[in-house]
């Protein structure tokens, strides 16, 4: 899968207090692979507990164009994640594509 044209992003977020989540492990950090020549999601890990919801979170960033920005994301997961750590997510999503723009303004 490391062939020179994917790119691997992180963003962090504090989880709220006295959930599961926060006990294990403090910050919600999401990891995600683009391809760099479409922008495209390939993999998206997030540190959330129960592998039911981290694979229904893969599930809903795979194939998104980080080109088109975060609001559509955002939006999606505004309406389809119902998780205690949904804030956290969301600023984490939100860096991941503050880190994109940057990576984005850098090579251009």
């Amino acid at each position: 899968m490391i062939d020179g044209n994917t790119l691997l992003l992180a963003g962090y977020a504090k989880l709220p207090a006295n959930i599961t989540a926060e006990t294990v492990f403090n910050n919600l950090v999401l990891v995600i692979i683009i391809d760099k020549r479409t922008g495209v999601i390939l993999d998206a890990e997030p540190s959330v507990v129960t592998n039911l919801a981290k694979n229904y979170i893969h599930d809903i960033m795979i194939g998104y164009d980080m080109n088109n920005g975060p609001e559509d994301l955002l939006r999606i997961i505004d309406e389809a994640y119902f998780g205690n750590a949904k804030r956290a997510l969301e600023t984490a999503v939100r860096m991941v594509f503050t880190k994109y723009r940057d990576y984005k303004d850098q090579i251009s």
